[in-house]
């Protein structure tokens, strides 16, 4: 028997493509999502896929035993490309456990942007374990500050690897990621670490992924390439990063991913 999967933040589904390229015999796939074409296109690819919705309401102790938590949780207040308010209400009270987050929720209170929803990936994990203690996790997020990595690897349990993207495709993606699949014990009290590998780095650049020939309609007229390359600017000087941390900030690539 295949195993039975649960994908938070789910997108288009490639937990589901990655599973399929590692062979992995998966029996149930519980997807939340609420993209309605990302959906479309998961229903496309995996018709079997179960959709719960909105990840705020779902009860996993309804599911039964869950052998794969996975999902990336938005992003968009730990980027360096955006104002870095982390998990926090709309009283700029910062979030720092799930117990106090879930007393907030419960008493009303609202959020500023999507990242406090690390909490809700969090919920599910504990309710996930009532049934299955080992059920084994995956998290990933963007590469943040030393303060808010701090929060989610002790609510998680484990530190993060972190790993650059660009070691395995054309893009510059610097990632962390929290995971119990592959361990490892060190030092005297038996303290468990991740035990992920960095990538071999393929040397993949832009030009090796583009193509000679792609008709002029793909193409973006100047005025719009003139107007990103003003905001890119724009958003630079709204940004508190260095000028030389502007690789590391990745302008535009973070905003609009993970919702």
């Amino acid at each position: 028997m295949g195993i039975k999967v649960l994908s938070l933040f789910d997108g288009m589904s490639v937990g589901q493509i990655a599973l399929r390229e590692m062979n992995v015999d998966v029996e149930t796939y519980y997807a939340s999502e609420i993209d309605k074409h990302a959906i479309a296109q998961t229903q496309l690819n995996f018709p079997n896929t179960i959709q719960l919705g909105s990840v705020t309401e779902v009860d996993a102790r309804k599911l039964g035993h869950i052998d794969l938590l996975i999902g990336g949780s938005p992003c968009q207040s730990f980027s360096f490309a955006g104002r870095r308010n982390g998990m926090s209400t709309e009283t700029n009270e910062e979030i720092y456990t799930l117990d106090r987050y879930l007393e907030l929720k419960n008493e009303g209170f609202k959020f500023v942007g999507e990242s406090y929803l690390f909490w809700e990936y969090m919920r599910i994990l504990h309710e996930v374990r009532e049934t299955n203690p080992n059920v084994l996790f995956f998290l990933e997020n963007v590469e943040m500050g030393e303060k808010w990595e701090a929060v989610l690897t002790k609510a998680i349990g484990i530190a993060g690897v972190h790993v650059n993207s660009a070691l395995v495709s054309a893009q510059n993606r610097r990632r962390i990621y929290w995971t119990n699949i592959r361990t490892k014990t060190i030092g005297l009290f038996k303290k468990v670490v991740p035990d992920i590998p960095q990538p071999e780095d393929q040397h993949i650049y832009l030009e090796d992924i583009l193509e000679d020939k792609v008709d002029e309609k793909y193409y973006l007229k100047q005025e719009t390439v003139d107007k990103l390359l003003a905001n890119g600017i724009k958003g630079m000087e709204n940004l508190n990063v260095p000028a030389h941390k502007a690789d590391e900030a990745e302008i535009g690539d973070d905003f609009g991913e993970d919702a």
